[in-house]
């Protein structure tokens, strides 16, 4: 190896200057060097040793490229194991358009918690229907993914009705979702009350908040706080209420605001 290195010719090289790269802020020595063999033998190059401004980019576009490869997953999995209704797919925290001053000052607090998420802090939507209590939710998670978060919306209807029909296919698709809603930074459970009540139904919405104790959650329903503990029964509703920001909404049905 030494003989090889020793019959290698090496280019002629002139020293320009030294300087500071405004780019890497690293110390550059641009050299001249005259080509010694080969068909451009005897041309001057001028070349940059110690400038990283190329690896910096290269370093930028690689976290980029994962950044937007983990928004993808992220995504596709809320897509996925999400059970959210069509008309919430398009819904945005710029679209909501709020149709009173309280509900003004809901959008604002939802904006400060967006800012400020620490994945601990839980919220209560609650208020008559059509107000954004969904709406709001959902901008939640997709503001948050933007982040780099992983979010879940399930209306808890339909979740109890898609956990009945894993039992049919083994326990294994039950201990995916269950699986899946234990890990996520965010998760929004909609429509609590309005579920049938049964002694099951109670029993895996305990398991559910049990799994989530120290993450964040938002809760939303149309109940007020006596019919909403009636409803899910004193342990479960004392489980929600741990480190939870109750958020009243009352107003004109949002959905209908165009009448």
């Amino acid at each position: 190896m030494e003989g090889v290195k020793k019959n290698v010719i090496q280019p002629e090289q002139t020293l320009l200057e030294t300087y500071i790269c405004k780019g890497c802020n690293q110390q550059v020595k641009q050299k001249e060097l005259i080509i010694p063999i080969g068909p451009h033998r005897g041309d001057k190059i001028i070349a940059n040793y110690g400038c990283i401004c190329e690896d910096i980019k290269l370093a930028e576009e690689t976290k980029h490229a994962l950044y937007s490869l983990k928004r993808n997953r992220l995504i596709d999995n809320f897509n996925y194991y999400s059970l959210i209704n069509n008309s919430l797919k398009q819904a945005t925290i710029e679209n909501y358009n709020p149709t009173s001053i309280e509900l003004n000052e809901v959008k604002q607090k939802v904006l400060e918690y967006i800012n400020s998420f620490d994945g601990e802090q839980n919220l209560l939507f609650t208020g008559n229907c059509g107000t954004g209590k969904s709406h709001l939710s959902t901008s939640i998670t997709k503001k948050l993914m933007e982040q780099g978060y992983k979010c879940l919306f399930l209306s808890l209807p339909k979740l109890l009705t898609k956990i009945k029909r894993t039992y049919n296919k083994g326990g294994g698709i039950e201990d995916e979702l269950l699986d899946i809603i234990r890990q996520v930074d965010l998760l929004v459970i909609d429509d609590i009350g309005s579920e049938q009540q049964t002694e099951w139904s109670t029993s895996k919405l305990f398991e559910i908040l049990d799994d989530r104790a120290g993450k964040a959650t938002i809760y939303t329903t149309n109940l007020s706080s006596s019919e909403l503990k009636k409803r899910v029964n004193e342990r479960n509703f004392s489980r929600m209420m741990e480190n939870t920001e109750v958020v009243v909404m009352n107003g004109a049905d949002y959905r209908r605001r165009d009448f």
